[in-house]
């Protein structure tokens, strides 16, 4: 695996907001969500994410917004949708590799005029091979910074979208029970 498929795999792990995991296990003397449900009062608050109302009073971003900010912006979208530490990853991701991939197109064209110059065969050949790795090299950059910039769009987009949500403070919840004495049942949930 080389370096930059490392780095890359880092990031993309950190943007996706992957942290150290928080487990809740459900033990045999908790009610099961059913039950939780069934049991629940008029009065009690509403102890799940899914069943709390949207705040409609905070203006947030539109998707399509930050789909474009990001697009032409290194981490526009995501300092619009207030995710900072997002904003400073993919500026900081994007900028190293627009920078590396302008270095590879200007080594391989500097390669390309100095293979088409020279006319002695054994020069030429080895000018074709370093040729060849530059335009390799710029190729493979090309793909990663697609692939980032891509990816922060739709970060961005998503973000903008689930903005208005409820936030949720669980990070996994395991729970371990069964509906039924024969049946076992192991569900996980995880937010990222």
């Amino acid at each position: 695996m080389s370096r930059y498929t490392i780095i890359i795999t880092s990031v993309l792990m950190i943007l996706s907001g992957i942290n150290p995991v928080q487990a809740q296990f459900k033990t045999t003397g908790q009610p099961t969500f059913a039950e939780y449900l069934a049991d629940k009062g008029e009065d009690e608050p509403e102890a799940y994410y899914a069943n709390q109302v949207t705040d409609t009073t905070i203006k947030y971003q539109n998707p399509t917004t930050a789909l474009f900010k990001s697009m032409f912006i290194p981490g526009l979208g995501q300092i619009g949708n207030h995710k900072y530490i997002k904003a400073g990853v993919i500026i900081i991701l994007e900028t190293s590799l627009i920078a590396s991939l302008v270095h590879y197109i200007d080594k391989a064209s500097t390669a390309k005029d100095a293979f088409e110059a020279t006319t002695d065969l054994t020069e030429k050949t080895s000018l074709f091979q370093e040729y060849k790795v530059a335009k390799d090299d710029r190729n493979r950059f090309s793909w990663y910074t697609a692939t980032v910039i891509f990816l922060s769009m739709f970060d961005a987009y998503v973000d903008a979208h689930l903005a208005g949500f409820p936030k949720y403070d669980k990070k996994l919840s395991v729970d371990m029970s069964s509906e039924k004495e024969l049946d076992l049942a192991l569900k996980f949930t995880y937010r990222f």
